[in-house]
């Protein structure tokens, strides 16, 4: 009886550790594809919000992110996505009804975005390009 144990228990194993290195290296192509580095609990080289790019520039505050406005008016600070291990993205998003509101290409969602990396210390990410 114990010789087929080991048979099924080695197939238990092997597929486990399989799907395990699946889960791992998808994840890894994942944060290459959408955040441009292989290492998903590194700060991304790039953020993709919105159809637009944001690239990474110095550490703010919520307090220095507050104090940004803009003439649209001001609008809620707000979670907008993740990165692959899981750090979240802020944004102070434009409704569609300002974004849509001049002929032309909308405008874009924010000019910049947050990424959360301690209690009180974000990342701010600036957009990329023009329209």
């Amino acid at each position: 009886m114990r010789r087929w144990l080991w048979p099924g228990l080695t197939a238990v194993v092997t597929a486990t550790l399989f799907v395990a290195v699946a889960l791992l290296f998808g994840r890894s192509v994942y944060s290459r594809a959408a955040f441009g580095t292989w290492d998903p609990r590194a700060l991304p080289t790039r953020i993709p919000y919105c159809d637009r790019t944001y690239l990474p520039g110095p550490h703010v505050n919520r307090a220095q992110i507050e104090a940004i406005g803009n003439a649209f008016g001001v609008f809620a600070f707000r979670q907008v996505g993740n990165t692959a291990d899981g750090k979240p993205i802020f944004a102070r998003p434009l409704p569609d009804s300002v974004r849509h509101r001049y002929s032309g290409a909308p405008l874009p969602c924010d000019m910049g975005v947050y990424l959360k990396v301690g209690a009180d210390d974000y990342v701010a990410y600036g957009l990329s390009g023009g329209p």
